[in-house]
């Protein structure tokens, strides 16, 4: 009985060999794969980093607030002309009312 590393002849050879480079693949592929991953990551971590002095999701919380602030600046404004519309409509019976009490007295 042959020990299995033995290469008796040209076909145990090839056998070894295909074996060997099966292994040298199945071990390549991986890395091959993390570091295609890698850099995506540091693609992705100059994007976002970029040489700022603050954390982009400090910046993503400012600008949150700030759009916070301005929705409710915009619903106070519009309360205030929702506001001025009925004093300005009120303003307009009065007149309507005035002048129909002159012409009809006059």
């Amino acid at each position: 009985m042959n020990f299995p590393a033995d290469a008796s002849n040209w076909l145990d050879v090839i056998d070894h060999l295909l074996v060997v480079f099966g292994a040298i693949v199945l071990a390549a592929v991986p890395s091959f794969f993390a570091a295609r991953n890698h850099k995506g990551i540091e693609e992705v971590k100059n994007q976002v980093k970029n040489a700022h002095t603050t954390n982009l999701r400090d910046d993503i919380d400012r600008a949150i607030n700030a759009v916070e602030t301005l929705g409710h600046d915009v619903r106070g404004i519009r309360t205030d002309l929702a506001a001025e519309e009925d004093r300005r409509r009120q303003q307009i019976r009065e007149l309507r009312d005035d002048v129909e009490r002159r012409l009809n007295n006059g």
